[in-house]
């Protein structure tokens, strides 16, 4: 077999191991046609380092966000038939969407993420990046001194920005001060907001402009709110028996990780995903490619990094919005660049199958303390086993006895697998 090693990171997934590292142990401990079970597969980078060095391979894991990744990146799928299936989507000119009155109307994709220039001219939008703004409304009877000097920078300036109060805190460590904002705000002594601070264009205005500095308010060409026009989850976030997630900070459902916007392009996108006629292999690649894009077109997104410098659900007081269809653009470049490769796949099969040497690789989602082996087997176990709560792999829905983690919108990822 010719499939190639190297490390796929199509889609963010925490704590995936190099293909450099894992070779290394499957070439010293295993032989070629051996067969390697990973019991916790994640993105599947143990199963696929084994089979591009010619062993036989048993993939399982709980999560079937994981499971995809790793479906996806090890069988991929014919990048024709894929091409094909993009470009349907991306031809689309329109969607619906539903107006505050409750109304379905069909709008233009353009003018969803169009905004004025200062020249009247409409421009599409590429990014907008928020701050928080706080306002001073009393200084309450018991506070710490770091509170009353945030307090008192704000009075003299009636309002200001995260940005510019970071600043004048120079001297606080940042953890500190964000702490003291909250507790303001929590007691009401602050009014908080955001705004936008930085806009820039997909293309340049007529005029020649190509952003916009400190805009402080948005003329939007269709005026907002929008909401979807199809499904999306509006899950909270919260175990099964009703406590809330140990991991996450200022967000309380799924929702609340996209605005307006782009949540409705992301639910008209998944609608028109589903209703396509495609092989399952095509629409897996589509529903990888999907997922891809959630993560990097939410509010978690840093100006100058990109989502996840922490494993919480957590949105920073400084976020930047990118235009989800640019975002999916890029998505489907990337997958369709990984693809294009023609190397032999690996032929998928059942757990018996693989045994038997009649297929290469079986995927099984499920749990690694109840797993459908005959006895003897399998001749290697090579695994990276789930990090307790350093890393939020899989906050359960379903499965109540289990209480390790997942990282961030990988529970929005799972929930519209299921």
């Amino acid at each position: 077999m010719s499939l190639e090693v190297r490390n796929l990171r199509l889609v963010r997934y925490w704590g995936r191991k190099p293909p450099s590292m894992v070779s290394r142990y499957i070439k010293e401990f295993t032989n070629e046609g051996e067969l390697v079970l990973d019991p916790f597969g994640g993105s599947g980078n143990i199963v696929r380092t084994a089979l591009a060095l010619g062993r036989r391979a048993i993939y399982v894991d709980l999560n079937p966000f994981a499971k995809l990744i790793a479906e996806s990146t090890i069988l991929g799928c014919p990048p024709e038939e894929l091409e094909e299936a993009i470009e349907a989507l991306i031809q689309e000119k329109e969607l619906k969407i539903r107006t505050e009155e409750g109304k379905i109307t069909k709008i233009s994709r353009r003018d969803l993420f169009s905004i004025k220039c200062p020249c009247g001219k409409s421009v599409e939008v590429n990014s907008i990046t928020f701050t928080h703004i706080y306002t001073f409304k009393f200084e309450p009877n018991k506070v710490t001194s770091l509170q009353r000097k945030i307090l008192n920078i704000i009075r003299k300036n009636n309002s200001i920005t995260h940005e510019e109060l970071i600043k004048r805190l120079f001297d606080t460590p940042k953890n500190g001060a964000t702490n003291a904002l909250k507790n303001l705000i929590r007691k009401g002594a602050l009014a908080e907001k955001t705004m936008p601070i930085r806009v820039t264009y997909v293309k340049p205005c007529a005029c020649g402009g190509t952003k916009l500095d400190n805009p402080k308010t948005l003329q939007w060409v269709i005026e907002g709110p929008v909401y979807p026009a199809y499904w999306y989850p509006r899950t909270k976030l919260r175990y099964s028996d009703g406590e809330a997630f140990l991991k996450k900070r200022n967000a309380e459902r799924i929702c609340e990780f996209f605005d307006d916007r782009t949540l409705a392009f992301l639910s008209h996108l998944w609608y028109k995903i589903r209703q396509l006629n495609v092989s399952s292999s095509v629409r897996r690649c589509l529903y990888l490619i999907f997922m891809a894009t959630l993560a990097r077109s939410s509010k978690m997104n840093r100006e100058t990094g990109g989502t996840w410098p922490i494993n919480s659900y957590w949105i920073p007081r400084n976020y930047t919005v990118r235009n989800p269809f640019y975002v999916f653009l890029r998505a489907t470049n990337n997958t369709m660049r990984a693809f294009s490769t023609h190397y032999c796949r690996p032929i998928r099969g059942d757990v018996l199958k693989v045994i038997r040497r009649k297929a290469d690789v079986a995927f099984i989602l499920g749990n690694a303390t109840n797993l459908p082996l005959p006895a003897d087997s399998t001749d290697y176990v090579i695994t990276d086993p789930p990090h307790t709560d350093e890393a939020q792999f899989f906050e359960p829905v379903s499965y109540t006895h289990l209480r390790a983690h997942e990282t961030s919108l990988h529970l929005v990822c799972r929930l519209l697998l299921e």
